[in-house]
This record gives structure tokens, sequence and C-alpha cells, in this order.
């Protein structure tokens, strides 16, 4: 679902770091400015803890001359001065640039900064700083320009000299501080605290340095997740640092001759790391910042996917927790039946007080088949048998689920019963994005063209799943029925005259008759047979469809079309990856490589080379260089953007894990023209590890296995 751009205030560029279940927006400087638009603050439990983190100079901004968040969990920002009045003489002035403002932040379970001045001038030098705070204690819905409703109570409380307190009362009882505690260890200590403003006079010497440190402690009496806590700035920085160590130790490494394609997975390794979450409640991988720092069904399952090639753990994380909200009842406001995985689950005040359906939230048709498939595949590459019986259960739910309560006429289809619910809950959930040729919206219930393939999948999977539990009786069911709805699938959704599949039936069995990216996601399925899939793959790659830059997601050629819009015709890189990965499942190698250059060429040109949530689709220009062009609310970092950097990878080498037979086959694998080196290293697949090189030669691409830990076979066909 998209978000609401509303006001003159709003800035698409954000810096965001984030550790655990809290997270900081930014601009530039490193600033929260006040009445903005554009989702800044401090962020915990889906609650806006600090709407205002402004820092002047004399009055003045800094100049920003660098800024980074370059780890996810920490900030720096290099600043210098421009021409001010000194603030010991007002009749003398400090010349720009003669002053270095560095501010050094890092979130582990509080927010600590750490400024230092440094005076170059040859005298001293009197500043006077400024720190602005506010704390709206907004939902994220409210930031989100959702909906708003009425709130608690308010107040500032300045408890002594060297702290500033904010509080609420929230109406359902809860209490949330915001304490901001400006330390006092032998460093200055503020003149003035005053309502929402902290004030030092400062003398420098020329030559000299001076820092100033404080910290803000977020505190909540609401059932909110276990904080990870750090005392001090350096405690914080030592154990980020170590977390980020043994993340490192724990996953896939990759090393290329082609220094931007590193940075690129480079960057996706450390979103990842950012984005999974530890709580109370279980752990999984949050969806994406500032919007979607959540639980999300389909997003989880989706970017744990993904990443099984780096770490299989994060697929059993997100598998036990989702399990752990599986749907029990049926509750129409939360959209809610037995078996259904959620969509996404808050903790704000607006979930809390049962304003929004979101403790937890159900409205997703295809998280649940989605469930299923992550459940197989992290069985194929652990052959973890223990949490295969821990969770077969909670498989058995979702099928349960899936064959009596998501079908409509036959095929797999979902309406909104709660009044604030999704309208469309399949992966393209905006209002505006199941609709007929002529433009007209589709009534539901409606029928996702990829949530066939999904449901097809699961069938099929849950029939390997149930062979390996010895229960032969479902499999054979199982795979009985998968093999009608295959029949019946390509019947009710091809359309002959454009020789493609229609993006779904509406509530009268019509189909939508556009051409959309979501049918490439049947290719990895299984539900289309050779010469379908083959016609579908071509389709992909026509002008309308393939703008240079990626497939959009719908036809340009479609009166739907609009190239700025959130899923009628922009581009998503885990929607690329999607198909790609299908694309390698039918032999088309070629244009996985098609895909991977794309978004390696779009991604390289986009800051810290991150792919965002999405993009705009419009035609890429080849005789001009310029760059894609980027949509204002996407969210950045986001998971199944990062994680599809694995994906494209583990799809152009077709590699294929087999933990219960203890083999790896490698089909057929290539690499791109830009690359001629491609390093795997301590890649799991059950309990065995193995290093991986692909080096072109004159003679083709050679494959090497120089180091291999475990009993493994490494099965190559080229």
């Amino acid at each position: 679902m998209s978000v609401n751009i509303e006001g003159e205030n709003f800035s698409p560029v954000r810096r965001t770091i984030k550790h655990n279940d809290i997270f900081l927006v930014t601009d530039a400087n490193g600033n929260v400015l006040s009445g903005n638009n554009s989702g800044y603050g401090l962020y915990f439990g889906d609650t806006r803890f600090l709407s205002r983190l402004e820092f002047k100079i004399n009055g003045t901004h800094p100049i920003v001359l660098s800024s980074s968040t370059e780890t996810g969990h920490s900030s720096i920002v290099i600043g210098t001065n421009a021409n001010l009045k000194d603030n010991l003489n007002p009749e003398r002035i400090i010349p720009q640039e003669t002053i270095q403002i560095k501010r050094e932040s890092i979130l582990y379970g509080s927010y600590f900064e750490t400024i230092t001045l440094a005076n170059y001038n040859f005298f001293e030098v009197g500043i006077h700083l400024e720190f602005f705070f506010e704390a709206d204690f907004l939902d994220i819905f409210e930031v989100r320009n959702i909906t708003s409703d009425k709130h608690g109570q308010k107040e500032v409380l300045t408890s002594d000299h060297n702290k500033l307190v904010f509080s609420y009362l929230d109406v359902t009882g809860a209490i949330m501080d915001t304490e901001i505690d400006f330390v006092n260890e032998h460093l200055p200590i503020p003149v003035k605290i005053e309502n929402d403003k902290v004030i030092y006079e400062l003398k420098i010497d020329p030559a000299s340095k001076l820092e100033i440190k404080y910290q803000i402690n977020l505190r909540s009496t609401a059932d909110l997740p276990k904080k990870f806590i750090a005392n001090d700035f350096n405690e914080a920085l030592d154990l980020a640092l170590l977390d980020d160590k043994n993340w490192n130790k724990s996953t896939t490494n990759f090393k290329a001759n082609n220094e931007d394609f590193n940075e690129m997975i480079q960057r996706s390794h450390k979103d990842i790391n950012m984005l999974v979450t530890r709580a109370t409640y279980g752990e999984y991988i949050a969806a994406g910042i500032p919007w979607y720092t959540t639980l999300f069904g389909r997003d989880s399952i989706i970017a744990a996917r993904q990443s099984l090639i780096i770490n299989s753990e994060l697929g059993k994380n997100v598998l036990e927790t989702l399990a752990r909200f599986q749907g029990k009842e049926e509750n129409p406001w939360r959209d809610e039946e037995p078996g259904k995985i959620l969509h996404e689950i808050r903790f704000g005040e607006l979930a809390r007080s049962n304003k929004i359906p979101h403790s937890a939230y159900y409205g997703t048709i295809d998280a649940t088949p989605l469930w299923i498939i992550l459940l197989y595949e992290y069985f194929k590459w652990t052959d973890d048998r223990k949490t295969l019986e821990k969770l077969w259960k909670n498989a058995l739910d979702c099928l349960s689920w899936m064959e009596n309560y998501a079908m409509y006429q036959g095929f797999a289809s979902y309406m909104q019963k709660s009044e604030k619910g999704l309208e469309n809950q399949s992966w393209k959930d905006s209002w505006d994005s199941h609709m007929h040729e002529d433009g007209k919206i589709a009534e539901p219930p409606i029928a996702s063209v990829e949530v066939q393939g999904y449901f097809y999948s699961a069938m099929v999977k849950m029939a390997k799943l149930a062979s390996y539990m010895d229960e032969a009786v479902l499999a054979k069911r199982l795979v009985s029925k998968a093999k009608d709805f295959k029949d019946r699938f390509h019947k009710a959704f091809w359309m002959e005259d454009k020789k493609y599949y229609a993006l779904a039936l509406d509530k009268y069995g019509k189909q939508l008759k556009v051409i959309t990216s979501n049918v490439g996601h049947l290719l990895e399925t299984g539900i289309l047979d050779q010469y379908y899939a083959e016609l579908i793959a071509e389709r992909l790659f026509q002008k309308d469809m393939f703008s240079g830059w990626g497939i959009r997601t719908l036809s340009a050629n479609s009166l739907s079309y609009n190239p700025m819009s959130y899923h009628n015709g922009s581009i998503w890189p885990h929607d690329n990856s999607i198909i790609a990965f299908g694309l390698a499942k039918i032999g088309k190698l070629d244009l996985v490589l098609k895909i991977m250059t794309a978004l390696f060429e779009a991604g390289r040109l986009m800051y810290y080379k991150r792919l965002p949530e999405l993009f705009c689709g419009f035609s890429r220009q080849f005789r001009i260089l310029d760059p894609p062009v980027s949509y204002p609310v996407a969210c950045n970092p986001q998971a199944w953007a990062a994680a599809s950097m694995f994906l494209l990878i583990q799809s152009m080498l077709n590699i294929e894990p087999d933990a219960q037979s203890n083999k790896l086959r490698i089909l057929n694998p290539v690499i791109p023209e830009w690359l001629d080196s491609l390093k795997l290293k301590n890649i799991r697949i059950g309990k065995s590890f193995i290093d991986l090189e692909f080096n072109k030669t004159s003679s083709g691409l050679v494959i090497a296995v120089p180091e291999k830990r475990g009993k493994l076979d490494v099965i190559i066909r080229k």
C-alpha cells in the first residue's frame, strides 16, 4: 500500500539508520525539521517518539560537506560554518569553513550522538549552540497520512539542568517518554533547557576541539518488543560492530572483479542485516524503512526466500515467527480466518486501541501459500527435519485455509471484509492495481493471476513435504488436486488474442485483459507448460514491458499506465528477481542476464548503489546518459529489494540445493559480460559448507570448488 503525500514540506531525500526495533529518519544534515511531511523522526513500536531534532550553530544550520549512513546502524555528518558572528565578540566574524562540525550518531537500544567542534582559527571563538526537540507521538499510520484519530495527553517536563523529558499518555492508558539526557562526564553542560530548546554557550581555543554528548532514551509501558540496550556511545558502537562481525561470519559472502557490483552486493548484505529485527515474539526481516518497519507476511517471506543462499536461518526465523500469529478464528474486523498467515502486525496507539485492525491484520491472499513454499525451500537448503516436524501442524492449517476459505468459483480469491482493511490483498495492493482493459476497477472477489501460481506451487511442494513426513495419502491427494487446478487455470486465464495470461478474474469470472508483470511470477511455479512459459518470457521483454532498467509492472500500452504510479507502470526489483528466478527454471538464462544487467546498471547509479522498493517506469534513454527516476515515497532500504541481488545471483548461476541427498546442482550457469569472475564463500547446504568460483576463460566459464567442508556432492552441468 502506498503513502499519501500531503503539504509543501515534503522531501524524498531521507537518511535512515536502524537497530532492532528503533529507527531514525533524517535529512542529509542529520536533522528532523519541525512540521516535515517526509516521515522524518525517531521511531519505536510504530510510534514517532521524536518529531524534531534540529541543531544550529550561532543561529544557522551547518553546511553539509558529507553525510553517511553506510553501516546501517550509525551516521556521520561532517559540516562546516558559513560566515558567523562570533558569540564572544559580535563585532568579529568567524570566517566561513574554519569550524568543523562532526555529528556522529548510533542506535543501540537508545539513540546516542557525539558532536565534535574543531576550531581552525588563530583566535578563540564563541559558539552558541541550539538544539530543538519535539515529540508528537504520532502513530506511523498518521505519519503516512492514512488515518488520524483523537490523541491522549502530552506534556513536557524538564527534570534537571541536563535532561529534557517529553511524556505522553495515550488513549489506552500507556505512558510513553522521550528522555533526552545531556551527558555530564567532564563535558560542557547546557546553560539553559526550556520548553523544546537546549542551549550551550561555548568557548573554543585556537586549534582546539570540544565534544558534546547526549542520548535519547525511549520508554513505554505498552506491551512493546524488548530492546537491546547500550549505556553510552562507545559501548553502542562496540556492540553494533560485534553484531556486524557475527553476521558476516554466519552468511555467504560474494566477491567479483567488478567493484560496482561488489558494492551493490555489500549494500544488500548490510541492509538485510539492518532490517533483521529481534523481538520478544520472534525474529524476522522487517519489510522496509520508514513505512513498513515491522513483521509482514508476504514481504518477510519473500525476502527470506531470496536470502536463503546467504543465510537459511533467516527463513527459519520468519517461518516460526509468523506461525506464532497464525489465524485462530473468523474475525472480519481483522480479515482473520483459521490457518491464515498474517499480512502485517502493528504496536502503535491506533492498533492497540483497536482503531485499526492491525494487531494483527490478515488481509493477504498470498502469504499463506508463500509460507508453505518457504518451508519447502528452507527444508531443501537445510534438511532441518526437526523444524519441519515442529511446523507441520502449521503447514496443515495453512493448507486447510487454502482449501476451505480462499476459493471463489474454483480459484484463490480475495475480498475485503474489514472496513479499514485493504481493498486489494495480493502483492499489488494499491486501490487501483486491478483494472480492466478500459481502466474500470475490478469488482471483488478478485483472483489474481500470480496467486494461482503460488497456490499451485504450494500444493506441489506440500505434497513433497507430505512424502518426507510419511503422509502418502495426503501427498497423492495434493498431486491430483494440483494437476486439476493447473488445467482449469489455463482455460480460465489464457487470453488467446493476446497470447498471454490475464491479470485476474473479477467477481463475474471476467478476465482483466491487461499485460502485467504478475504473470512472470508463474514461471517458477510449474503451473505453465514449457510452450506457454516461453511465450510469456518473450512477451515480458517487448518494449512496452521492458524499460531498459527492468520489467514494468504494467504495459506502457495500457490505458492505466502511469510510470510514476505505485503499481501501474513502475519497476520493482523484487518483482524482477522473481521473474528472473522463473526464467532460470525454464532454461532462459540469457534473459536472466538481461534482468540482472538492467538492475545492476540502475542500482549503480543510485545512492549507496542501493536498489529501492521501486522506481519509476520511464524508458531508458541510451543516447543520453539519464539515470533511473526515483519514486518519491519508496522505502529505502526495503527488504525484498535488498534481497533481490541474492536471488538474481542464485538464478544466473542456476544453483539448486538438495540437502536431503547431500547434493548441490549447478545447471548451465552464466555470468554477464561485465563480470569475469565471481566467488561465493561459505554457502551452507545441510550440514556442509562450500566455496565456489566462476571464472571466464578463453574456453568458456570454469567452475571451481576451492573448499568444501562436509559430505556434499557438487553436480555441475554445462
